[in-house]
């Protein structure tokens, strides 16, 4: 039974202790969101479109398959889900990772594009 309270002890410390950085790593990879993608696209739940489509549920979901969006050829036709690898190729440069995909924007700094990822995984889980 000592054992259990040790145990219970430590978890609450543990959860309590990394609760604020996930916040602040969540509004990290907001704040990072905005200055890199905010120009043409939102990530709000039940938010419209931009340039680009509302990336608030891409996280996990097939590619170009948003509804209400117009993607082209190269996206309806990926085949490929929204993960970490694939939104990291995406985002360094979304022309070399998917030919015929009109996004132009490119980000070299891999923390930046962590920050993004993460941030749009954390979204993925609130669903």
């Amino acid at each position: 039974m000592r054992m259990c309270w040790r145990r219970a002890l430590y978890t609450v410390v543990l959860f309590t202790s990394c609760s604020p950085a996930w916040a602040d790593d969540t509004d990290a990879g907001r704040k990072q969101f905005v200055t890199s993608c905010g120009t043409c696209h939102i990530a709000e739940k039940g938010g419209g479109t931009r340039q680009g489509p509302n990336l608030y549920t891409v996280y996990g979901r097939p590619a170009g398959t948003l509804e209400g969006f117009s993607y082209s050829a190269a996206l309806k036709n990926g085949g490929w889900v929204w993960d970490e690898a694939a939104l990291d190729r995406w985002i360094t440069d979304a022309q070399a990772a998917h030919p015929g995909t009109v996004m132009n924007y490119r980000q070299a700094n891999p923390a930046k594009r962590l920050l993004v990822i993460q941030y749009l995984k954390s979204l993925a889980a609130q669903n």
